[in-house]
This record gives C-alpha cells, structure tokens and sequence, in this order.
C-alpha cells in the first residue's frame, strides 16, 4: 500500500503484530536527523507520526541548504 499524496515516499504496510508501519522508499542517512520507519498502532496515530515527520522534514530543509553547511 502507498500512502496518500500527502506522504508520498512512504510505503505503508501492516504490522506482523498488529498495527501500521510506514518506511521511506528512500532511505535517509542516520545522521540527518529524520527517520526511515515509523509505527503506529492505528492508520490515523500512524498519519499523525508521519506528519511530525513531514514536520521536522520541513524544519531541517532549510538549514541544510544554508551557505554555512555548504562550506
């Protein structure tokens, strides 16, 4: 299963104990700060984690594309 236009790059799966797992279909490095896998144990607490994700995704944009990480 996909996820919604929303969290596109997420592939979204059940859980083999129950519950959703949704991971990137591109892997982020470890050290940038955002993660490759989240889990919830409902669809919608599984959304809201992917939008802390998308979140913090959009907060760590900037400054990775700021001159002084360049250098």
């Amino acid at each position: 299963m996909t996820a919604d236009r929303k969290f596109s790059g997420w592939r979204i799966m059940d859980g083999a104990g129950g519950g959703y797992i949704a991971y990137r279909a591109v892997l982020v490095p470890g050290h940038s700060g955002l993660s490759n896998v989240r889990c919830g144990a409902t669809m919608k607490e599984l959304f809201e984690h992917l939008e802390q994700e998308v979140r913090r995704q959009e907060q760590l944009s900037p400054a990775d594309e700021s001159p002084e990480r360049a250098a």
